[in-house]
């Protein structure tokens, strides 16, 4: 697979111009390896109720910051999670971390 120059592929907060929001922006992009972590070992041991629960947090997190692409991705995880669908969780786990990956601050 090819992959473009990461930087054209970096997604950004919509309120990243405003310089009011931005110390927030980077407590948010400083937890992502933490979420991150916490969602993948969840999945990883088949605690698909926390692995639920954590794509709920992220799912309002997302708006929160300015990331209603993450929202819309975490929503799918917790759906899937909440249907026990281990195809549908994995693939909606590697959308979310995927995007997650793509933060930029």
């Amino acid at each position: 697979m090819l992959h473009s120059d990461a930087a054209a592929d970096s997604v950004r907060s919509q309120f990243a111009d405003d310089p009011d929001f931005c110390e927030l922006l980077e407590v948010f992009a400083q937890a992502i390896p933490e979420r991150r972590e916490g969602m993948t070992a969840a999945h990883r041991t088949g605690a698909y109720d926390a692995l639920q629960s954590q794509a709920h947090q992220m799912k309002g997190a997302g708006g929160g910051f300015g990331f209603p692409r993450l929202s819309e991705l975490s929503a799918e995880l917790e759906q899937a999670c909440k249907a026990h669908d281990p195809a549908r969780i994995a693939g909606a786990l590697e959308a979310v971390i995927g995007f997650m990956d793509r933060i930029s601050i």
